[in-house]
């Protein structure tokens, strides 16, 4: 310990973060067993709180208040230790808790919304544990979901089915107050916060004087919640007085008179489109104003997890320019921690049943939108809802493959969660939670496979077509492996090469014969470099390419 203290000491005292006043004592804990964290192969995140707050609640709600994070980080795997010397990150943060149950007093484990800064304060942009540089971080401790996965299971899902979800790294967190007397905290996940970034919702930029032509019409985020803000921090649904949409961006405080009523416009003509007599109409329907197959995705991910929440709080959407595409996407995918089997109430945990459907909030201020039961309506919506789910669910969403993802966490995490668990007192392991988490979503897909509406057709589509729409390559982006997915109607030999942007070749398979049905194939390419390359498939008349991202 002596080693790391004086570490810290140096760089708070540095930073100015230290200083002449009296100091206070131990914080304060509700843990059944006092824990210090010496180890672990989590990186370790610490936070030095160096001077006088309340003991039992060390960080307010709000403002932010300034602190000292450092951060451990030997690698994926390897062992960090509490002696080493930052190597994430050393210097001040921003930091106070976000959430709403979440800061009840119940919730031992609180979460925080965080932001780097320089020397004088001011937002500074940084890489943390490897994502892309920002100054806007959360800190989501997982108290209420000991499975420890919720989330980062469904952001995993997300962008393997080609969505921006925001990354999210596992980590340990201990605090330090003025005495460097140390209070560990438990498993905490560090996430990117939802916002406008060319490496997050890249969507164009929008300011105060883009008010009239194009420049007004995009880029927006905006989400269905619940109505608990300020009165102009958003507006309610023309067509639904329980439905509240929020503005994220920009944000209440920045958006223009004429921002907010070219935003809530769309959104009418979008519902007022979908709730009229030709709303199937390509040209003067609702496809006028959505991307709909995004909203196909976001169903799916929304009714796999059957959230408590589902489609009417923290249901994100977003719009770019009418230059760049204008129509409204469904995404990013948030705050699943009260899905798949964690909560009791309302059938929720039931693995039968449509979560749009449910009427537990039919009466209350904030309850689902009338789309989605509207937009099953169309025939032709249901033909591409049903097609897009067999494609996943013989590649991104197979039962096999979600759980490789769901072994593949529990593997990481496993000797930190036994820490977690004694700290907060929680009788229970991550074997019988994961055990739990793949006995329901198995009869959940299940279930949704037999009920899914629609009908998928082929006719008139060529065998190379089938084809094409049944190949898929995820995670894309990926840092490490490839899996290739695709689907055969006969017994084909094929040639399948990994090419870089000057035509290189770095792999080739063997031309073997690949089987009629689903094949899968995965390729180690933790190796290469950072960018750009090109899976290529030849079957001896066609060839077929796939434009793979490999991000460092």
């Amino acid at each position: 310990m002596r080693n790391f203290t004086l570490v810290f000491i140096a760089l708070f005292f540095s930073l100015g973060l230290i200083k002449a006043q009296a100091p206070f004592g131990p914080l304060a804990s509700t843990q059944a067993v006092t824990l210090t964290l010496d180890s672990s192969k989590l990186p370790i995140v610490a936070l030095k709180l160096p001077f006088l707050l309340p003991a039992n609640d060390p960080i307010p709600d709000t403002p932010k208040v300034t602190v000292g994070m450092g951060i451990i980080n030997n690698g994926y795997n390897v062992m960090n230790h509490i002696t080493d010397v930052p190597n994430g990150y050393k210097g001040q943060i921003g930091i106070e808790k976000r959430g709403s149950i979440s800061q009840t007093s119940w919730f031992l484990q609180k979460s925080y919304g965080l932001e780097t800064r320089d020397i004088s304060g001011a937002d500074s942009d940084a890489v943390i544990l490897g994502m892309p540089i920002e100054h806007d971080w959360i800190l989501y401790g997982p108290y209420d979901d000991e499975s420890l996965m919720r989330n980062t299971l469904i952001y995993q899902l997300g962008r393997d089915m080609g969505y921006y979800t925001p990354r999210a790294k596992y980590c340990e967190v201990q605090f330090y107050n003025y005495l460097w007397q140390p209070d560990y905290r438990g498993i905490y996940i560090m996430m990117e916060k939802i916002k406008r970034d060319a490496n997050r919702v890249n969507i164009s930029k929008l300011t105060p004087i883009d008010n009239t032509g194009d420049d007004v019409t995009g880029g927006y985020i905006f989400a269905v919640d619940k109505n608990i803000w300020a009165n102009d921090s958003g507006w309610i649904s023309l067509k639904d007085a329980g439905v509240f949409f929020s503005y994220k961006y920009p944000k209440s405080d920045d958006i223009t008179i004429q921002q907010k009523n070219y935003l809530k416009a769309y959104v009418d003509s979008f519902e007022t489109a979908l709730q009229g007599p030709n709303f199937m109409s390509p040209t003067i329907g609702y496809k006028k104003y959505i991307d709909h197959n995004t909203f196909i995705d976001f169903f799916f991910m929304q009714e796999i997890s059957k959230s408590i929440d589902a489609f009417r709080r923290s249901a994100y959407l977003y719009k770019d320019k009418n230059s760049k595409g204008g129509k409204i996407k469904a995404g990013p995918l948030w705050d699943f921690n009260s899905a798949m089997y964690n909560v009791k109430l309302c059938a929720f945990e039931q693995d039968t049943g449509w979560a749009y459907k449910s009427t537990c909030w039919i009466n209350s201020a904030y309850h689902v939108p009338f789309w989605w039961g509207r937009l099953l309506q169309d025939s032709n919506y249901t033909k591409d809802l049903k097609c897009r789910w067999a494609q996943l669910r013989s590649t991104t969403l197979d039962t096999t493959h979600i759980f490789k993802i769901i072994d593949s966490i529990k593997t990481y995490v496993s000797d930190a969660s036994v820490r977690h668990f004694l700290r907060f007192d929680i009788n229970t392991n991550l074997q019988i939670q994961c055990d739990t988490l793949k006995w329901w979503l198995k009869k959940r897909l299940a279930w949704l496979d037999s009920k899914m509406p629609g009908l998928c057709t082929t006719i008139g589509l060529s065998e190379k077509e089938m084809f094409e729409n049944s190949l898929q390559a995820y995670p894309n982006p990926t840092s490490g492996q490839l899996t290739l997915d695709f689907y055969l109607h006969a017994d084909k030999k094929m040639q399948i090469e990994l090419k870089d942007v000057y035509g290189r070749v770095l792999r080739q398979e063997p031309k073997i014969f690949y089987s009629f049905g689903k094949n899968k194939i995965d390729f180690d390419v933790k190796n290469l470099p950072g960018g750009i390359y090109f899976l290529e498939m030849f079957d001896g008349e066609h060839q077929f390419t796939k434009k793979i991202v490999i991000q460092k």
